[in-house]
């Protein structure tokens, strides 16, 4: 999406709209370098310090969840959902040959904030895009993503809630065997100023969202039902010229 398409469409809002595209490239960014990055063998902590070490030097300042780099999430525990890293349950886990990664990045520029997470598959020793995973159940997962993003991106109009955007993702998760995984029970929330000012995608929230003029993440936390891996997909996005559009 054009930088000045985002900047203009947000002067006079009170939204920081400079400082959020600056931190959102730096977790695009991060994402990017964490593909040659990532191999067997690494520690949770090792992961841990290189989103935190990159981001830091691309000009991150902060890091707008609880002040932690990134959640990261691999093994067992990509089914993990709560506010703090899993931390010592890592103790003595590496990242194996094959196996499922996934990392939420949480960069601040002054109070703009930036947030992404990408889900990576290690198939013998060396990460593979989701279509060319043999897993079906985490190539499955994959695709289930995807649909969910198009569908909210079909499905985001004039006059759509908060609480509209959350059943329809519901319905559809749930209609095809998934659960949501979220400690909160939402599929995404406002980008704000102040953390704590959040709105989050949820069934009781019946503010509109091109009204509220926010930029918005939608980040289903998603798992089969009785499966064993947590898949997680977030994107930003933004309300303008009556669609929803990816920053």
């Amino acid at each position: 999406m054009n930088k000045d398409i985002f900047i203009d469409h947000f002067k006079n809002t009170g939204v920081e709209a400079e400082k959020i595209y600056a931190a959102q490239k730096i977790a695009k960014a991060c994402h990017k370098h964490m593909e040659t990055f990532l191999r067997p063998g690494l520690t949770q902590k090792q992961i841990h310090e290189e989103c935190e070490r990159f981001m830091l030097s691309k000009g991150a300042e902060s890091f707008w969840t609880h002040n932690d780099a990134a959640l990261i999430l691999f093994g067992d525990l990509t089914k993990y959902s709560a506010h703090e890293s899993p931390g010592s349950l890592y103790d003595g886990m590496t990242l194996r040959e094959n196996d499922l990664i996934t990392i939420d990045t949480a960069p601040a520029i002054g109070t703009g904030w930036g947030d992404m997470a990408r889900s990576y598959i290690m198939e013998n020793g060396r990460l593979v895009s989701w279509k060319d995973c043999q897993n079906p159940e985490i190539r499955e997962g994959m695709e289930m993503e995807m649909k969910l993003h198009e569908l909210f991106v079909r499905s985001v109009k004039d006059d759509t809630t908060f609480a509209d955007i959350y059943k329809i993702t519901d319905d559809y998760l749930t209609s095809h065997g998934y659960v949501n995984l979220d400690y909160h029970g939402n599929f995404g929330h406002s980008i704000e100023n102040r953390p704590e000012d959040r709105i989050t995608i949820i069934n009781t929230s019946d503010l509109i969202i091109s009204e509220y003029n926010k930029p918005i993440t939608f980040e289903p936390h998603i798992c089969k039902k009785n499966g064993k891996y947590g898949i997680k997909h977030e994107n930003m996005y933004f309300y303008v010229n009556g669609r929803i559009k990816k920053l």
